[in-house]
């Protein structure tokens, strides 16, 4: 009789930014890269990283799922022939990889049009939301640069208080010491007569 291993297919859901962590547990646990795919579901792009276990027949898979706009680290430097997979995806979707090793730059294939798997629409759709984006992050360039003048501003005014403070606190000390040496003078004055 034959003996037919099937085991359960293990999924994970994990933010873009523990990608290569969990990539290289993957890496260091002897798992095989077998596939990277990309699907564009509501407006995101859901990248799929599965890993397959040659003696165990375990399959894992690890699903990002980010905006358009973000970017996703290549992880070419754990797995070398990622860079097929990850230029196909760049190419095919225009999903925003960081830092392939060997970047085709939109040459991966022959083809004419960009990105050929997104539905109609879905390519401008991207562009103004990485406008949209561009221009979130310009805001808040901008409203963090403002902050940081009205809190240098602010500090300024303090030493200025700081020193006045100071110097008046001097020049009531320096009274209060004129004062005192006049004070004795006064009182001899003041009992001989």
């Amino acid at each position: 009789m034959i003996n037919v291993m099937n085991p359960e297919q293990i999924h994970e859901t994990i933010p873009v930014d523990k990608l290569l962590f969990e990539v290289m547990k993957k890496k260091e646990a002897g798992l095989r890269l077998s596939q990277i795919c990309v699907a564009y579901v509501n407006e995101k792009y859901e990248l799929s990283y599965s890993f397959a276990d040659d003696d165990t027949y375990q399959y894992s898979i690890l699903r990002v799922v980010i905006e358009v706009f973000e970017q996703v680290p290549s992880i070419c430097k754990i797995y070398p022939y990622a860079i097929f997979y990850e230029n196909e995806m760049a190419e095919l979707f225009d999903v925003n990889i960081e830092m392939i090793d060997v970047n085709y730059h939109g040459k991966f294939y022959r083809i004419e049009k960009e990105a050929p798997m997104l539905p109609p629409g879905a390519l401008e759709k991207k562009e103004k939301a990485e406008e949209d984006e561009k221009k979130r992050i310009e805001e808040e360039k901008k409203a963090a640069i403002e902050a940081a003048r009205k809190a240098e501003e602010e500090a300024k005014a303090a030493e200025e208080a700081k020193a006045r403070a100071i110097a008046e606190a001097k020049a009531k000390a320096l009274a209060a010491k004129a004062a005192a040496a006049n004070a004795p003078a006064n009182n001899n004055e003041g009992g001989q007569k």
